[in-house]
């Protein structure tokens, strides 16, 4: 489906969010609740159900089973959403884009609504549940705070994508960035666990993310603790991370240290009414595309029961 929406309040509606909107065969018992996916940087809302391998790594499919209804959009600047100027696209105007289909998804009936993000789709997710206050609880992936010079690292694996082989042609904004070829597995894999087959797939399918978009996420994700938007969060939190995630996790923050990983969160989400952390082993920074990730799924699917 497309949604139509606007860059900030007062604008026209001249952009669209594609996403899929999927319901589960039958209804568990109760009120009718759904995720809304919120993709990371260079990905799309393929990340949220992964062709290869169903449902292994297909959030999409065990939250169906689950009973819960999903929408996985593409952000704007990715997929098949609208490409506005890579220069208007900030971490407000995500948030915005996201808010408006929450309220979309709110107004076909939808009870409860819990937001998942993940990497810079996590960055969007505090945003908007921060400034709108209108999800019912958050679960960040692929985002620790405070171990920013990890993450810095991590940018000299962009360049822009009118450069890449893969978008010669169709990307000429020259404020949209890819990753450079072969990177994907050291940026976003425990290469001892993950199946290269999956890593070859997303090597061939990745996608761009705007510039402006990546440069003010960062900074916004380095503001410190209690000066940081996620401090604003009022809803329930649970952040899961891969413990071989080698954007978050290695300089100053040791994620295989649950303990460790818990305060240093805990010290962020200040305003949420309860914050639950957890690492999963053997498992790189994108937790749906490792073989643990039904487990991860699992733990996710256990958590949003349970609040």
């Amino acid at each position: 489906m497309t949604l139509p929406v606007a860059l900030a309040a007062g604008q026209p509606t001249d952009q669209t969010l594609s996403g899929t909107f999927c319901i589960p065969a039958t209804w568990a018992t109760g009120s009718h609740d759904v995720d809304v996916l919120v993709h990371g940087a260079t990905y799309n809302r393929s990340y949220w159900d992964w062709p290869q391998d169903s449902p292994t790594y297909s959030y999409v499919s065990r939250t169906l089973e689950a009973g819960r209804a999903t929408f996985a959009y593409d952000q704007l600047g990715s997929g098949q959403s609208s490409y506005p100027l890579s220069t208007t696209l900030t971490p407000e105007v995500e948030a915005y884009a996201m808010h408006q289909a929450v309220q979309w998804v709110r107004g076909q009936g939808y009870a409860q609504i819990t937001a998942v993000g993940h990497s810079f789709g996590s960055i969007t997710v505090i945003h908007e549940a921060a400034t709108y206050n209108d999800v019912d609880r958050v679960v960040v992936t692929g985002l620790l705070h405070a171990n920013g010079l990890n993450a810095l690292v991590g940018t000299t694996e962009f360049y822009p994508a009118a450069l890449d082989p893969e978008f010669i042609g169709t990307i000429t904004d020259p404020g949209y960035l890819t990753t450079v070829p072969n990177s994907r597995g050291s940026l976003f894999y425990d290469s001892s666990t993950a199946n290269p087959a999956v890593i070859s797939y997303d090597e061939a399918h990745k996608d761009v993310v705007s510039a402006t978009y990546f440069g003010l996420g960062l900074t916004e994700f380095e503001v410190p603790a209690g000066l940081n938007i996620a401090a604003g969060v009022t809803v329930p939190v649970l952040t899961i991370s891969g413990q071989e995630d080698a954007i978050t996790c290695g300089l100053t923050l040791d994620c295989t240290n649950s303990a460790q990983v818990a305060s240093n969160e805990a010290a962020y989400y200040t305003g949420a009414p309860s914050l639950t952390t957890d690492t999963v082993p053997d498992t790189g920074h994108d937790i749906n595309l490792h073989p643990s990730a039904p487990s991860s799924f699992a733990t996710i699917n256990n958590w949003i029961q349970s609040h």
